[in-house]
């Protein structure tokens, strides 16, 4: 039989007579956050310290929204008291319930992570971009200003801040922590504005027409958000890790606010003989620094473009 006699029959609105339905490749094609997501899935470290995370976020809106301000309340009778059903960490050396006061601290220190990484994202895309898209004796005079910015002592300029501006002060410790660290920030949106600015779908929108502020917003940002996303997720780690080092030093949260340096400062007269009064404050931070690096390590490996075929296999 020839080739033509086996060539299949067409008919409108069915499929060829002849068609083995066997050779055709029936697997579904699935989108780059669809693969995004099943990398990050396998990463079996990210996606428990994901829920780590998530349980620590619980705990810190949960407990606090329940208990009001009892974790300011101090009573001389139960000072030192052990733990009890009431509290299961037991009361610190002035009466107060340090679970209570565990909890409002993880908040704290959350709120302040979050807030300061807002402040590092916004500050970087925006120097990093302008520089990046426009380039030249602008992208020179941002550049010089980040290496400036780079060789200050970061931890000295944050203390001078919170010191003049006032000690204790939440809102005054996330501007210090955010003008002080957006440098990385920077620099990696940079890096991708350079890279992208002359590829070929950008040559296309600035061809039809689009405006400077569309192309950037638009066309090359969403491109460039991947690695800023693995930062600003080190940067909530980064932040806290921060904030406990101001306020153990003396210059960040202050009494009756709570945080978890406050919670370490307050107890380190008191590690031999009432331990539980320092390991449940060291502890939260310790799981809040590994699960934000973890899970940054499994966003940067989940979201790198080179590992689309081996996540498809």
């Amino acid at each position: 039989m020839d080739r033509a006699e086996k060539a299949p029959t067409y008919v409108i609105g069915k499929r060829p007579a002849e068609l083995d339905t066997e050779d055709i490749d029936l697997t579904p094609v699935r989108t780059y956050w669809q693969l995004v997501r099943t990398r990050f899935v396998r990463h079996r470290m990210a996606l428990i310290s994901l829920f780590v995370l998530l349980a620590l976020l619980i705990f810190a809106i949960v407990v606090p929204l329940l208990t009001g301000n009892e974790y300011t309340h101090a009573q001389l009778k139960t000072i030192g008291a052990p733990a009890s059903l009431s509290a299961p960490l037991g009361y610190d050396e002035i009466g107060q319930n340090v679970f209570l006061r565990l909890a409002k601290a993880t908040q704290t220190s959350l709120i302040i992570g979050g807030a300061a990484v807002t402040i590092i994202v916004v500050v970087g895309v925006l120097v990093g971009s302008i520089a990046g898209y426009v380039g030249g004796a602008v992208d020179n005079v941002l550049m010089r200003f980040v290496d400036v910015v780079l060789s200050l002592p970061v931890l000295f300029i944050i203390l001078m801040i919170v010191s003049f501006f006032g000690t204790g002060n939440v809102t005054v410790v996330v501007i210090a922590i955010g003008i002080t660290g957006w440098t990385l920030a920077a620099r990696l949106i940079r890096a991708e504005f350079l890279s992208l600015r002359e590829a070929d779908f950008v040559q296309a929108a600035r061809a039809l027409g689009a405006s400077h502020l569309r192309i950037v917003l638009r066309h090359i940002l969403p491109s460039a958000m991947a690695p800023l996303i693995v930062a600003a997720a080190l940067g909530v780690a980064d932040s806290v890790v921060t904030e406990a080092a101001l306020s153990f030093l003396g210059f960040g949260i202050s009494r009756p606010d709570v945080s978890l340096g406050n919670m370490l400062n307050n107890a380190q007269d008191y590690f031999v003989r009432q331990p539980f009064l320092v390991l449940p404050p060291g502890i939260i931070l310790v799981l809040i620094v590994l699960s934000a690096s973890f899970f940054g390590d499994g966003l940067r490996d989940a979201l790198d473009p080179r590992q689309r075929i081996e996540a498809s296999e």
